[in-house]
């Protein structure tokens, strides 16, 4: 499907182009993407569908990406479709002014028309560097939902009486019985945790390793942490389902002693669980709403956490 009919064409991806969209990723980014790695990224997975929108030039070469997977999602109990926006990248060729008629608003006017056409009024989001985000917010794509600090947790003590944080195996229905339980308590919107979308966002992820903690309280399953060990060392609570009224740094207390278990000395240990506006550390990227027909501006804003993102 051709979106427009000015130079260059905005058109969708088509799968004989994903080695190319490889190659620009690369170029735009600097980091290797296999196409193994994007067809898990776009293809694969719970979802509820995608869009891969590319700017070609007159000889068909990709000068520039955008896409977006939509999964299912909730709020406040209620089903919700959720787009994350991500890749946006444009060759160095191809950059230029801001006008209507260049590449990058071109790009995104498409995505928002695709979005709607095919999924209605799913909420759509992303992450991106600073400089982007204001760039996006500028041009009225984009409003800030919350930049992100990673908040270092050191145990104070022990973790609650009779709580347990232990290994765990991707058992998708024992998933999906503790996301039924904690569903109706996710008042902002959230990708839906179901079994299925854990096991492939971390269990199949292509390059990175995770772990999975069950949570009990008197041997009863209440909630899950999933950790990754970060090039640096550091461990890195990627994702957390808990119960609403818990306090995550106790908690955290609790899977600290679990990780004690196995490691010789407990490594720096992070997450997006308490953020402190006081802190001035930042981690590169921002969270916002990509704007569709409107802003749900009136609705909770959703509580991202690392694994959100497609770089933890």
């Amino acid at each position: 499907m051709v979106i427009g009919s000015m130079s260059p064409v905005i058109s969708e991806l088509e799968p004989g182009d994903i080695g190319q969209a490889c190659q620009l990723f690369q170029d735009v980014f600097g980091a290797a993407i296999s196409p193994a790695h994007w067809r898990w990224k776009y293809l694969q997975g719970p979802r509820l569908g995608g869009v891969n929108l590319v700017a070609r030039s007159a000889t068909g070469e990709l000068l520039a990406h955008t896409g977006a997977s939509v999964f299912p999602g909730v709020m406040r109990g209620n089903a919700l479709s959720m787009a994350q926006l991500g890749d946006f990248m444009v060759d160095s060729t191809a950059r230029g002014g801001y006008s209507a008629s260049t590449v990058y608003p071109r790009l995104m006017k498409a995505m928002q028309e695709t979005l709607v056409s095919r999924f209605g009024n799913p909420y759509a989001y992303g992450f991106a560097g600073v400089r982007q985000f204001k760039l996006g917010i500028r041009l009225g794509y984009y409003r800030v939902l919350q930049p992100y600090r990673p908040a270092y947790f050191k145990p104070a003590g022990p973790g609650p009486a009779f709580w347990l944080a232990r290994e765990m195996d991707w058992d998708t229905e024992r998933l999906d019985t503790l996301w039924s339980r904690r569903r109706s308590e996710i008042a902002g919107p959230r990708v839906a945790r179901s079994g299925a979308y854990l096991g492939w966002r971390y269990r199949d992820h292509p390059v990175n390793r995770y772990q999975l903690w069950r949570l009990s309280h008197l041997s009863r399953d209440r909630g899950w942490f999933v950790t990754r060990t970060m090039p640096d060392g550091a461990v890195c609570v990627v994702d957390a389902l808990l119960p609403a009224a818990a306090d995550p740094a106790r908690l955290l207390s609790t899977l600290a002693a679990a990780l004690n278990k196995t490691l010789p000395v407990l490594p720096p240990l992070y997450s997006w669980l308490f953020q402190n506006d006081a802190d001035p550390a930042l981690e590169p990227v921002v969270g916002g709403e990509f704007k569709l027909r409107q802003w749900h501006s009136s609705d909770p804003n959703p509580v991202f956490q690392p694994g959100d993102t497609d770089v933890f």
